[in-house]
């Protein structure tokens, strides 16, 4: 404050305006910024990391921390961060940070395991881990429930990603050349392929379930037969030796081949997870499943050697049912031995046509045509499928000349008359042959016995003159016997005679009249 001019008083000098003095200054707003700036970038950056997940594994085999990636489709989604060992169950532990978007997509669903090169049934796969390293690849999925734990697998997979199709499962008594990723074939395509096989539980069975890929699990219905399709199927006929197999592959590595009937009609589409039974061969698939019918027993007393169970029943040459038990029977009161063949009929391929016109009342019941058959002459005979196997089966025909039998229905199972099989005649009529072939030899001994102690007396004179007359012979016949001078002089008797019977025909050709007149005389002057 100035000091006051003369004169004037203090109250007359002007009051300054004091401003109070700010706490804020330009140069905070630099560091303020900063701040902003760091903890937005703090806040993006942790905005951005993604989740971390553990995973289990039997082993680490190729595995590095910080190093192996996470890859889905050969994109790169997270990376291991630290490997370590459990040692309450010996396994491996292996910590890996994702990527943010693939949050939706860690559920209890989601499937991981290790890339590396492997060779299977499928061919060859993960080549291109042998430069680059192995890395850990997995099969996202929405479904099912949030985590962050998960329990690797030790193979990859079958079928990975959002493929359509559906999966099957397959029941067999034993598994055959069967394996994981072995290929599905439907009509010679392969359609899908083999995801797991194991043994039941109860260890009599076996599952195979497989993945049939979208369009061709429309044609896998209620009609369906899978069989097993490794290997050659060789089958003999009548049409001869028939060879037939799916693919090399198939034969190679094995398969399952499928197909179905009925595909025009409104057959019911199997669901996915439906179950089905898996047959050892195509002809198995293809025989029909006599579960329901009429049971038999019919006792032979004959060799059944080459029968075997599920051997065909036939009915005029038609297939009416199928062998379901052989054993055998011991006769304790008759002291006989007999074979009981248990087989079962269906009916159904019978079909039953009435006459309105006929007189007489039809039968309309299975026991009633039955016995009328068995009146007809109905027997049942065991018979030669194949000569180079062996192989029988049991063939119900009619023999007119068959002992009159009637059926016994009170039984459980009501036994049906047999005649002996063709294999059983045949050995019958081989004995009586070897019995009659037998006695000719016996004949024939006997007669060779009289021959060597009757007759040899005469038959050494007989010898001991033929050598004599023989010994004449070559004496005769010499060139110095009396024989051979003789005979040579008459040869040359012979020869003159014929010159001159020549001489004269020449004479008498010249001068015929000379038969009349005689031979005239030749005057010589």
């Amino acid at each position: 404050m100035s000091e006051p001019k003369q004169g004037e008083s203090v109250h007359d000098l002007p009051e300054s305006n004091i401003q109070p003095r700010t706490n804020f200054s330009i140069v905070w707003i630099v560091p303020l910024v900063a701040v902003l700036i760091g903890t937005w970038i703090g806040y993006t950056s942790w905005s951005e990391i993604g989740p971390t997940i553990s995973i289990t594994f039997k082993t680490a085999d190729g595995l590095e921390a910080s190093k192996t990636k996470i890859k889905y489709k050969n994109v790169e989604i997270g990376v291991v961060k630290s490997i370590h060992l459990n040692h309450d169950t010996e396994d491996v532990i292996v910590e890996a940070e994702m990527v943010k978007n693939i949050k939706p997509f860690l559920t209890d669903k989601t499937q991981f395991w290790v890339v590396r090169a492997r060779i299977n049934a499928s061919g060859v796969s993960g080549l291109d881990t042998l430069l680059s390293g192995a890395y850990i690849g997995l099969d996202p999925s929405k479904e099912g429930q949030q985590s962050r734990k998960f329990e690797g697998l030790e193979r990859p997979p079958v079928i990975t990603g959002r493929i359509p199709g559906k999966h099957f499962i397959l029941h067999a008594k034993d598994l055959g050349s069967i394996e994981r990723d072995v290929p599905v074939y439907y009509r010679k395509f392969s359609v899908g392929s083999v995801e797991n096989v194991k043994l039941d539980d109860n260890g009599e069975s076996v599952t195979v379930r497989v993945f049939i890929k979208a369009p061709f699990d429309q044609w896998v219905n209620n009609t369906t037969k899978f069989w097993n399709a490794s290997g050659v199927d060789v089958s003999l006929g009548a049409d001869g030796i028939k060879v037939d197999s799916e693919s090399l592959v198939s034969i190679l590595i094995g398969g399952i081949a499928f197909q179905s009937i009925g595909l025009s009609t409104e057959n019911t589409v199997a669901d996915n997870n439906s179950e089905f039974t898996l047959y050892k061969d195509y002809a198995d698939s293809q025989k029909k499943n006599y579960k329901i019918g009429d049971k038999y027993v019919l006792n032979f007393t004959e060799s059944v050697r080459g029968l075997k169970l599920g051997a065909p029943v036939y009915f005029l040459g038609i297939q009416m049912g199928e062998v379901i038990d052989i054993h055998l029977s011991y006769n304790t009161v008759n002291q006989t031995i007999t074979v009981p063949v248990t087989v079962i009929i269906d009916y159904g391929k019978m079909a039953m046509t009435e006459n309105p016109q006929s007189a007489t009342q039809p039968v309309t019941t299975h026991q009633g045509r039955v016995d009328y058959f068995i009146k007809q002459g109905l027997r049942g005979q065991l018979q030669t499928g194949n000569l180079l196997t062996g192989s029988l089966f049991v063939a119900m025909d009619f023999f007119p000349d068959a002992v009159p039998y009637v059926m016994d229905w009170s039984t459980e199972i009501t036994e049906f008359p047999t005649e002996p099989g063709t294999l059983g005649e045949l050995k019958v009529h081989i004995s009586s042959i070897l019995k009659k072939v037998d006695a000719m030899m016996t004949q024939v001994n006997e007669l060779s016995y009289k021959l060597n102690h009757n007759l040899e007396p005469e038959l050494s004179g007989t010898l001991k003159q033929a050598e004599n007359t023989l010994v004449t012979l070559q004496d005769t016949l010499k060139n110095d016997s009396p024989l051979q001078q003789d005979l040579q002089m008459t040869l040359r008797e012979f020869t003159k005679t014929a010159r001159s019977i020549k001489t004269l025909t020449d004479y008498l050709e010249m001068h015929p009249e000379s038969l009349i007149t005689g031979k005239k005389e030749t005057h010589y002057e």
